[in-house]
């Protein structure tokens, strides 16, 4: 015989098959390309998940940036509300001492 034989030559004796290597890990059962491809393809999706996600949050924190202008806004406009609420109060004050002022002094 010039090669090894599955088939043993004695009729009593079972066929054998060809030996399954189980304990392969899975990378070693498969090609090469196959490998490179399934690679390929895992990233493609996980590029595409990623996209999506900073898509999602520069939404979120254009948004966020919109509130916080906003917020912004409407504490300066209060401010300058108030502030001229005070200097208008302040002329107010202003006035009144002087009227007082004459008053005091017209009834001399």
């Amino acid at each position: 015989m010039a090669g090894k034989s599955v088939v043993s030559g004695k009729p009593w004796k079972a066929s054998k098959a060809a030996y399954r290597r189980s304990g392969l890990a899975p990378t070693q059962k498969t090609s090469y390309e196959k490998r490179m491809e399934e690679r390929r393809r895992v990233q493609e999706a996980k590029d595409r998940e990623q996209k999506l996600r900073d898509e999602k949050e520069e939404e979120r924190s254009a948004h966020a940036q919109k509130i916080r202008a906003r917020r912004e806004a409407k504490a300066e406009k209060e401010r300058m509300e108030l502030l001229q609420s005070k200097f208008h109060q302040k002329v107010i004050d202003r006035r009144r001492r002087r009227e007082k002022r004459n008053k005091m002094l017209k009834e001399r």
